[in-house]
């Protein structure tokens, strides 16, 4: 039997998030020892009410619920989904950025706001603004903020950038090869978990990016406004111009 676990008020602390995901965790501990991280990093934790467990995917929307004892009573093939190849394109050959005529804004944002991320992320960040994000926002970029967007923290190998006046709550998440790869200590890497259930318990929508989905970003291009209009809102209040997802 499963504690019951209450809103946590104004802070997530470390052990209000091992309850929140006690069930799901050992229930992929059990069936999915070799792919449980990659999982977890999907799904949502949305509450635990009429003594159910209820996560839900991030990007497929569908749900599995637990009993209070840690038994399925509700789940489709899916909600434990987390390959999504089909929505960013396959690989292909990259096109360097050198090769690339970029927007003056872009190459203004990266020199003045990207600092000393640039010669990690200076690459992938620059496709990103003026083939994805910049036709988007008519290459205007001055509400764009760096940093994860809850607190201030520092998460290794990783670069959070969102726009903090824009209708969505949405972060944009450049991740480094060290964290695909798991080459980070165990340390780093539950630090970078933690960050994206912290998001996903905020209804943030995290848009990963790593090297790979922008050598052929077609896919993702093509899916960039879907999930825009599936982001939770800002505002409750605001609605969205169809003019926007229809460029």
């Amino acid at each position: 039997m499963y504690a019951q676990v209450k809103s946590p008020g104004k802070k997530v602390t470390e052990k209000w998030l091992d309850q929140a995901f006690a069930p799901l965790k050992d229930y992929l501990e059990r069936e999915y020892p070799e792919e449980k991280d990659q999982i977890m990093g999907y799904l949502m934790f949305m509450g635990n009410e009429d003594n159910k467990f209820h996560y839900k995917n991030s990007i497929t929307r569908s749900y599995i619920i637990f009993d209070q004892e840690g038994a399925i009573v509700q789940t489709c093939d899916s909600a434990l989904q987390y390959q999504f190849e089909e929505m960013f394109g396959p690989r292909g050959e990259y096109v360097s950025l050198e090769s690339r005529r970029l927007h003056p804004n872009v190459t203004r944002w990266i020199e003045q706001s990207l600092g000393k991320h640039a010669a990690k992320f200076g690459l992938e960040v620059g496709v990103f603004l003026q083939e994805l994000w910049g036709p988007i926002v008519n290459f205007d970029f001055s509400d764009l903020k760096i940093g994860f967007p809850l607190y201030r923290t520092r998460v290794p190998y990783c670069l959070y950038i969102y726009p903090s006046e824009f209708h969505s709550l949405i972060v944009f998440h450049f991740v480094g090869d060290e964290i695909v790869e798991r080459r980070c200590n165990s340390s780093q890497y539950s630090d970078y978990l933690q960050r994206e259930r912290e998001l996903m318990l905020e209804d943030w929508r995290n848009v990963v990016i790593i090297r790979e989905m922008l050598e052929r970003i077609d896919g993702l291009r093509r899916d960039l406004p879907m999930l825009l209009q599936n982001a939770s809102l800002r505002d409750p209040a605001y609605e969205l111009n169809p003019a926007l997802f229809s460029k």
